[in-house]
């Protein structure tokens, strides 16, 4: 009886000792197959070309996590650090450069790199166990010596403004427009640069294979990235309705773990949508995203590729289409994708099941109210409406004159009230901190902006924009004067001596 209980105690031990060897073994699996990447002074400046253009910020780093999703993060510190795994033997990460371009890098398994940038904020890569490898991933900082324009890749000027300004050079000169002429290239010379990078590309990676320090998985990666780069390049030029079917072969859930495919999908859509009709509206014309949809979703495209497509219809939708378009498509995304989490989030975001009757607010303290209640609370004052969002650049141009216009009528019968239009709440409140109206007792945002009555009834789709209501809570003004106006103090004053 005593020698088995020793035998089942010595069999226990050798079980854990094992299971504990194995687990040891899984996780130095798991921490070798892991990317650190950390940023040193990483902290890029706002670009401006000489000419003045410049693009909305966008995340400094793109990858995909683990369980597949794109991330997209910008450092916040001068040093930061982040981590993730890769079941391949590479993966890619994605840094932008002066918000005009993604610079794709195939970082190895279990590399450990660090990130600087010279004196222009191109990122350098610098491996810390592998030094060799330091000439692969800088391989396009050594490419575009000599070949950029206003300090870009030509095929970045060849799919933007660079092509319109070229072409009505003609224009440009004869109005002496002096800050389109700073940027001004012609067409030959950045085709011309752009066929030198590739000849010198398609060179530098078959010398690096050559010499056996790239794998052959990595070497098809650069061919494809090289590919991608000239879907770029041709963007502003192609007239042919027809193109998108050329790049449909490249369309695979193969490379749906890297976030250049996500710039190749969005490249195959812009070229989708040259046949697709362009809807116009005030604030301008929005491509019919819901013909698109419906086209996509009848295609053979793989399961992660197709709610690549589907997912960025919607967000399409939810921007330039109404409550009842978002409600429809959505349930279409959902049956074709099964993806609940964006389709609840949509939900959330928008208030879609919320009563339409009613404008719905919030406050920054998360108080909620509407705006029937509001003119009830204000009654025997003159209400000044300013409908604006965080996004909107002539809006919050205006908040210096409205500051003005509201210190002109402190302590008299007039509210001003303002409504954040078609917003997220962390901007609104971010915005609001810095255009000072966190502290204003009429700083709301609109919680159903797209299924909204009131909103309809006033055909809100330009901002910013100003309504009035009188004493009596009547609107009496749908297009009022903007605070900057001299006629907006005339209009209140009529109103107020009423």
């Amino acid at each position: 009886m005593k020698k088995n209980n020793i035998s089942q105690t010595v069999l226990f031990v050798l079980l854990i000792f094992f299971a504990s060897c194995k687990a040891d073994k899984a996780q130095s699996e798991n921490e070798s197959k892991a990317i650190v990447v950390c940023f040193d002074r990483y902290t890029p400046k706002p670009y401006k070309t000489a000419g003045g253009i410049a693009h909305l910020p966008i995340p400094k780093v793109s990858y995909m996590d683990n369980k597949g999703n794109l991330v997209r993060y910008t450092p916040q510190t001068s040093a930061d650090t982040i981590v993730f795994t890769s079941v391949d033997a590479f993966a890619e990460l994605a840094l932008s450069y002066h918000d005009f371009e993604y610079i794709y890098f195939p970082i190895v398994q279990g590399d450990t790199v660090t990130i600087t940038m010279d004196s222009q904020d191109y990122p350098l890569l610098s491996s810390k166990y592998h030094p060799e490898r330091n000439r692969i991933y800088n391989m396009n900082y050594e490419l575009r010596k000599g070949r950029t324009h206003s300090d870009l890749e030509a095929k970045t000027c060849l799919g933007s403004d660079w092509v319109r300004i070229a072409q009505t050079i003609d224009v440009i000169r004869a109005n002496n427009w002096t800050s389109l002429l700073a940027d001004y290239c012609p067409l030959d010379s950045l085709h011309s640069m752009f066929n030198s990078h590739k000849a010198a590309y398609t060179d530098t990676i078959n010398l690096f294979k050559q010499q056996q320090i790239i794998s052959d998985k990595i070497y098809n990666h650069y061919q494809y990235l090289l590919a991608l780069k000239d879907y770029e390049s041709r963007r502003m030029l192609n007239e042919d309705t027809a193109f998108y079917h050329r790049m449909e072969a490249g369309i695979s859930d193969e490379y749906a773990s890297y976030p250049s495919y996500h710039e190749y999908l969005d490249y195959y859509l812009w070229f989708f949508n040259q046949h697709i009709p362009t809807i116009r509206k005030s604030q301008g014309g929005s491509n019919d995203w819901r013909q698109t949809f419906e086209e996509l979703s009848a295609k053979p495209f793989q399961p992660k590729s197709m709610q690549i497509l589907l997912k960025r219809c919607i967000g399409e939708i939810r921007e330039n289409f109404s409550a009842q378009d978002i409600n429809h498509y959505l349930d279409k995304y959902l049956q074709a994708t099964q993806d609940t989490t964006l389709y609840n989030n949509i939900k959330e975001q928008y208030n879609l099941s919320a009563d339409a009757n009613q404008l719905l607010l919030e406050d920054m303290q998360g108080k909620t109210t509407n705006l029937s209640l509001l003119l009830k609370k204000h009654k025997g004052k003159v209400i000044y409406v300013d409908f604006w969002a965080s996004w909107c650049v002539p809006c919050c141009e205006e908040m210096t004159p409205s500051a003005k216009l509201r210190g002109l009528y402190k302590g008299k019968d007039v509210a001003f009230v303002y409504l954040a239009y078609n917003d997220t709440k962390s901007s609104w409140e971010k915005a609001a901190k810095q255009e000072g109206l966190a502290e204003i007792e009429n700083n709301f945002i609109i919680t159903n902006s797209k299924n909204s009555k009131t909103l309809e009834a006033i055909k809100l789709e330009l901002i910013p924009r100003y309504i009035i209501f009188d004493k009596q809570g009547s609107l009496v003004e749908m297009n009022a004067p903007r605070p900057s106006d001299k006629q907006a103090t005339i209009i209140i004053n009529k109103y107020l001596k009423q």
